[in-house]
């Protein structure tokens, strides 16, 4: 029974050449990178901006304070923001709030479309009474780790395939010229006889 082309490399037959041990060990060496390497690469990339995130999101949760503010204009006089948070389209208006220190403060804020002057809307201060974003969240802090290891397994996958091709024609190049060699070697011998 004939050995499958790819384990062929390894054997010893009149065919094979060092390029062809060469290529089979790159190639496995190509695809251990591919198959392991790469998966390995996005979880030590996704783990370590899980940790800086969750270091982040603890430390923002201790100097981040939620106050209520109150806006000071209608939200459906301003001119809806391009800003969408997937609830809908808010606008930006003038709000004004007092944090638990007691110093007040005014600012703009993003608000839904539909919120009346008067109303309150929750908003975040920094430990210097200047508005901030929140906190960053549990989702987030996953959210941005499963980001970045995918997309460090999708660029290790990709740059051991682009190894992978480049040795496969490297290889391919080699063996044409060593048999076009070869060729003008011992072409002449034979068609010789028959010339």
């Amino acid at each position: 029974m004939a050995a499958p082309v790819w384990r062929q490399e390894w054997r010893d037959h009149p065919l094979r050449r060092p390029v062809d041990v060469v290529e089979a060990w790159a190639l496995l060496v190509v695809g251990v990178a591919l198959w392991v390497g790469a998966p390995v690469a996005g979880l030590a990339a996704g783990w370590s901006v899980y940790r800086h995130d969750s270091a982040v999101a603890v430390e923002q949760a201790a100097t981040r304070e939620r106050v209520p503010a109150v806006v000071l204009e209608n939200a459906s006089d301003v001119a809806p923001s391009t800003y969408d948070s997937g609830r809908g389209i808010k606008a930006q208006v003038k709000v004004r709030w007092t944090g638990s220190d007691g110093q007040q403060g005014q600012g703009k804020a993003f608000v839904p479309a539909d919120t009346k002057r008067g109303e309150q809307t929750p908003i975040w201060l920094d430990e210097k009474g200047r508005m901030t974003s929140p906190p960053l969240s549990g989702t987030d802090v996953w959210l941005g780790a499963a980001t970045i290891g995918v997309t460090s397994t999708a660029f290790a996958a990709g740059t051991a395939a682009v190894v992978g091709v480049g040795v496969r024609r490297i290889a391919d190049r080699r063996r044409a010229a060593q048999w076009e060699y070869e060729w003008r070697r011992t072409g002449p011998d034979w068609t010789r006889g028959y010339a």
